[in-house]
C-alpha cells in the first residue's frame, strides 16, 4: 500500500510540475491589457477636456485658434461670435440707409429685409438725434451692413 501512495505522490508532483511550468499570460491577457490601457487613455482625455473645456468666445480667435497660436481640439466648434456694435446718434435716414454720428465720425449703415429694427418698429420712425446701437460687420471703409438697429432711448 505504501507503494501505491508513492505512485500517487509522484503522479501528483508530475502534474503540478507540468502545470507550474506554464506561463501565466497568453494572447488574451496581452489583448485585454492593451484594451484596458486604451480605455484608460480615453477616459483620461475626456476628463482633461472637461477640466479645460472649450475656451470662452473672447479667448478663441479666428477659426478656433487660441491666442497662443495653437489650434483648439475642435476648430470647427469655435464659439459663435457676435457682430460688432456701433453706437451713436442718428444724423439722417435716407430710405434703407442710415447715417450715424459716432465719436469717430459719420458711419453709413445699410439695411435690408433681414435687418431687425427695435424700438421703433420701422427705420422711417427714427429721427435725427435719436441714440442708436447698430450691430453688423464693418466693411473697413466706414460702411456697416446692419443685422439690427436699436434705439437706445
Amino acid at each position: 500500500m505504501t507503494h501505491a501512495v508513492l505512485d500517487d505522490d509522484e503522479a501528483l508532483l508530475a502534474e503540478l510540475a507540468a502545470v507550474g511550468a506554464r506561463r501565466w499570460w497568453n494572447r488574451w491577457t496581452i489583448g485585454l491589457g492593451v484594451l484596458v490601457l486604451l480605455l484608460g487613455g480615453f477616459v483620461a482625455g475626456v476628463q482633461v477636456q472637461r477640466s479645460y473645456g472649450p475656451q470662452p468666445a473672447a479667448a478663441a480667435g479666428r477659426g478656433g485658434a487660441r491666442p497662443s497660436g495653437f489650434p483648439t481640439a475642435f476648430p470647427g466648434r469655435a464659439a459663435p461670435t457676435t457682430a460688432p456694435a456701433t453706437s451713436g446718434t442718428v444724423k439722417l435716414v435716407d430710405g434703407g440707409t442710415l447715417y450715424v454720428q459716432t465719436a469717430d465720425g459719420v458711419v453709413t449703415v445699410r439695411t435690408n429685409g433681414d435687418t431687425a429694427v427695435r424700438t421703433p418698429a420701422a427705420l422711417k420712425n427714427l429721427k435725427p438725434g435719436d441714440p442708436v446701437t447698430v450691430e453688423g460687420p464693418d466693411d473697413g471703409s466706414g460702411t456697416v451692413t446692419a443685422t439690427s438697429v436699436t434705439r437706445t432711448k
